[in-house]
């Protein structure tokens, strides 16, 4: 496992630098005050207001080249659902390329495109609802028609999902942000910018984990939202807009089949390296790109050979299958009531602990999570507790309670059994113990 200060110092990397962020607000103040003291343009602006990333500060740092648009304004207009969309969209479009600095303007389906050094600006020109003032509508440049949009409820929506979930929603999209950059190719459509982030928020795990588990939860929740019924399939599932104001958007509407499954695809390969691979730091530098932290040390195998070959260690009863992945996450808390920060094969805990394993896993419900603690050490083998046995949970359904009694290297496995079959088992979790 990687520690919390790795993915501490990860989320700070893939942070936009103050510099980037002092250019990206001097850039959109003076392109809307442009549009807002235009000679002729004033008399159609009413407002204007960042969107997107940036405002919902989920933003990530630039890469260099990278044409993917990072700042939304919505330019807010006089104009009324009576006028032809592709009109008002051209407007904006003159008036952008008769300054010099915007002569790269390009139209595109809702939006006007602009590529300035570092950054890419979409500028969305916006009608108001007559009844909703917070509620707008954007160009639909295909029929000349205006299409519902919520850009202000988002971004409250987006503040609420992160308040409920102990603020860290907004770095784990961050981390898929991250992630999708790096791998998605360049001639495949992965969700993006609303889309994902609802995907993110409608599977997302348990938000009292560390980030490690959390995304590596959220990761095997996706995939065994979407695998079988979807991506196996190459069909797209309904994806329903957070704004409760817009009924009837599906914000995969205009991704493919293929574009979708090969997203799909891409999170089990990487969920398959950190099950197969295990979650050190060069596992996650493959996943995660070289922005994370390269291991400073390497743990002992020792600890992993000695309980992998225990001769009291049973062997799988069950068929063994591959239909997913697993993993072990756990919290430990030492006597004192302090939660303490402990990765796999980590420097030894004192004895009094208390550690609650949680299982992680892609496998689709229904399933039952059979559990197997092989302990070592003259203390375990003199109390009669070696163990090495297959054990049910007994925290609920995904989870196992233990403590740290015994001095010596322990290891905890997890094993997804469905039907009968072994469909996902994990790698050994060792704890070590003073």
């Amino acid at each position: 496992m990687a520690n919390q200060a790795d993915f501490d110092r990860f989320l700070s990397n893939i942070e936009p630098s103050d510099s980037t962020v002092t250019y990206i607000s001097s850039v959109q103040n003076n392109l809307r005050g442009y549009l807002r003291n235009h000679m002729s343009y004033k008399d159609v602006y009413v407002d204007s207001f960042l969107s997107g990333s940036y405002s919902k500060h989920t933003s990530i740092r630039p890469a260099k080249g990278d044409k993917k648009r990072d700042v939304d304004i919505i330019v807010v207009t006089k104009h009324d659902n009576r006028d032809d969309s592709r009109t008002v969209l051209k407007e904006l479009y003159d008036v952008l390329i008769e300054n010099t600095a915007y002569k790269t303007a390009e139209r595109q389906h809702h939006s006007i495109g602009v590529e300035l050094s570092q950054i890419s600006i979409d500028i969305v020109p916006v009608i108001v609802d007559e009844y909703d003032f917070s509620l707008y509508y954007v160009c639909n440049s295909s029929n000349g028609a205006w299409e519902k949009t919520d850009p202000k409820g988002h971004r409250e929506w987006s503040t609420l999902i992160n308040q409920n979930n102990n603020n860290v929603y907004k770095p784990l999209v961050k981390v898929f942000k991250w992630w999708r950059r790096i791998h998605c190719p360049k001639d495949v459509k992965y969700p993006k910018g609303i889309t994902l982030e609802t995907i993110i928020a409608n599977n997302l795990g348990d938000s009292s984990q560390s980030t490690e588990d959390l995304f590596i939860e959220t990761m095997g929740k996706i995939v065994s939202s979407y695998k079988d019924d979807y991506a196996d399939k190459g069909l797209v599932p309904y994806i329903d807009d957070p704004s409760d104001k817009i009924v009837g958007n599906n914000l995969l509407d205009g991704y493919g089949g293929k574009d979708f499954s090969q997203f799909i695809y891409k999170l089990i390969e990487h969920l398959d390296l950190l099950n197969t691979g295990g979650t050190e730091n060069d596992t996650w530098r493959k996943v995660l790109g070289d922005a994370f932290p390269a291991n400073e040390g390497r743990s002992s195998q020792y600890a992993f050979d000695l309980c992998s070959k225990a001769t009291h260690r049973q062997k799988p009863v069950w068929p063994m299958s591959h239909g997913g992945v697993a993993f072990v996450s756990v919290r430990v808390t030492d006597q004192d009531g302090r939660e303490v920060d402990y990765q796999s094969n980590g420097n030894p805990l004192d004895k009094g602990c208390s550690l609650c394993f949680i299982a992680l896993t892609s496998v689709k419900r229904p399933f039952i999570v059979k559990w197997q603690i092989t302990n070592t050490g003259a203390e375990a083998q003199r109390a009669n507790c070696l163990r090495g046995n297959f054990e049910d949970s007994d925290n609920g359904a995904m989870g196992k309670k233990e403590s740290t009694s015994y001095a010596g290297s322990h290891s905890v496995q997890c094993y997804i059994i469905k039907d009968g079959v072994c469909v996902a088992k994990s790698r050994d979790f060792i704890v070590n113990i003073k």
